[in-house]
């Protein structure tokens, strides 16, 4: 059985998004954080200032995303960037791979329907 908290990615979330007045302009925006997200997994590790940075931007957006799991393991990578855990980084970078690959589907099914209920209806 399996509990809210163990989902990587939380529907309520985005149906907030797509029932929200804004959605023409929140489609554009989910658009960029999905690509944000995908170029941020995908690139080494090469600064961890700039890892800190990156990985707290990106831990907010995850959270209003509802990808909370993900957002968890964002949280303890800026920990490790911040104390300059190359070990912990490498670590915690290979798991939040697991964890995207799990909910990048997802997203981008998401991000379809987003644009979608963006277009006016003809």
């Amino acid at each position: 059985m399996s509990v809210d908290n163990d989902q990587p990615f939380d529907d309520k979330a985005f149906n907030t998004l797509l029932n929200s007045d804004d959605v023409s302009l929140l489609s554009p925006l989910f658009d960029r954080a999905l690509d944000s997200l995908i170029q941020f997994v995908k690139e080494p590790i090469s600064d961890y200032s700039r890892l800190e940075f990156d990985t707290h931007k990106l831990k907010t957006t995850c959270t209003q995303l509802g990808a909370k799991r993900l957002a968890n393991v964002l949280a303890a990578l800026e920990k490790a960037a911040a104390q300059g855990d190359a070990d912990r980084c490498d670590a915690l970078k290979r798991i939040l791979k697991s964890e995207f690959a799990q909910i990048e589907n997802a997203l981008k099914s998401h991000a379809e329907k987003l644009k979608q209920h963006a277009q006016p209806s003809s």
